[in-house]
């Protein structure tokens, strides 16, 4: 009779307190963000936001990033659900149609923690902390990265979308050639 009502408050204990704690924690993070985006759909995620040091905002915003969104950091798993960290919300990162972008905690004495989410790569977090100077030098870096495989993909594409146009408009593309070309003699 005792091991029952053990059992029974124990069971009730765990249907209605773990789920009210586990809500409450993923839902309060009291980290802020800041996004900024770029016209690639690359982003540049900032947290916590009353940490953004000027010259960081004035760095990001000179590699051709805006602020486009801020609000509550949550936690969240990597593409693969390797890693986890804070980030924007995932409707957010949708909104946005950002699949690539850098992760940028600010800790104490202006220095930062560096994630990169990529769907080839997952969520990666790397160890070193980073000051300015240093994210300045690797940001170009992730950037090339992100943009290598862009760049496979848009030419895949586009080679494709011409290859297409080619075919359907032969004769428009020889005709134009050939009276652009008479033009210079």
């Amino acid at each position: 009779m005792k091991i029952g009502k053990k059992l029974a408050t124990t069971v009730l204990v765990i249907f209605f307190l773990l789920p009210n704690i586990t809500k409450a924690a993923s839902i309060e993070t009291g980290y802020d963000y800041q996004l900024y985006k770029n016209f690639e759909n690359i982003g540049i995620l900032i947290f916590p936001k009353d940490r953004i040091i000027k010259d960081l905002d004035l760095y990001v915003q000179q590699e051709g990033f805006n602020p486009v969104e801020s609000g509550k950091a949550v936690m969240r798993f990597g593409f693969k659900n390797e890693n986890q960290t804070f980030m924007m919300p995932k409707s957010v990162q949708e909104k946005h149609s950002m699949t690539r972008f850098i992760i940028l905690q600010v800790i104490a004495n202006q220095n930062m923690v560096v994630g990169i989410y990529d769907p080839q790569f997952g969520l990666t977090l790397p160890g070193p902390i980073y000051n300015l100077d240093g994210i300045k030098q690797n940001i170009p870096k992730t950037l090339n990265l992100f943009r290598k495989h862009l760049n496979k993909r848009e030419t895949k594409r586009q080679i494709l979308e011409n290859y297409k146009n080619v075919i359907l408009s032969n004769n428009n593309i020889t005709t134009f050639q050939s009276r652009f070309m008479s033009k210079l003699h």
